[in-house]
């Protein structure tokens, strides 16, 4: 559902965001995206945000650390805690309506390249903006593998997805050959 986007790009990114998410992801989400553009887009390229492009010497990394900042900015207000599921993919998406807001307004003409490049800023600027360095997540990749590569624990994991049954959990057909009629 992709909220007053009119490029054919930024709208089918929006779609591929939108379509992996779970209904509770997607309401929490949809907070992040409208709480976003009513402070920052409300107006289109007459916006707070259009002005600011107007004078922006690169438009695409405003946009892209400015969706950061601002779901920073709303996490920080929110009433209780926002999820990173909700929060990440709706900064990426207040960054998707930042592009189009300046290709609207005539300030960058938005093409693969330039998501492209929005999309590395804007993944490399919440890693900092996160404390997420490289240091922690080699720490982070080392711990999966010992996780991945331990039957013990893989099973432990399987079994709190519910990929694998509990050691104790009788098979479906005999509980239910069990059961009272």
């Amino acid at each position: 559902m992709p909220i007053l986007l009119d490029n054919k790009i930024l709208m089918a990114a929006e779609q591929k965001i939108e379509s992996g998410m779970t209904p509770e992801a997607k309401d929490q989400y949809l907070k992040v995206v409208v709480a976003g553009m009513k402070i920052g887009l409300d107006g289109g390229p007459n916006s707070q945000l259009g002005k600011l492009l107007q004078r922006s010497k690169d438009p695409i990394k405003d946009c892209a650390e400015g969706a950061v900042n601002l779901v920073m900015v709303l996490k920080r207000g929110a009433k209780g805690v926002m999820p990173l599921k909700a929060m990440i993919p709706g900064a990426f998406t207040l960054m998707l309506e930042a592009l189009d807001t300046a290709e609207k307004a005539k300030i960058v003409k938005v093409g693969a390249e330039e998501l492209n490049r929005a999309t590395k800023i804007f993944g490399d600027y919440l890693f900092k903006v996160l404390n997420i360095t490289p240091q922690k997540m080699n720490v982070a990749a080392g711990a999966v593998g010992g996780i991945i590569n331990d039957p013990a624990k893989m099973d432990i994991v399987k079994q709190r997805v519910g990929a694998a049954p509990a050691p104790n959990a009788q098979p479906v057909a005999q509980e239910a050959a069990n059961v009272d009629t």
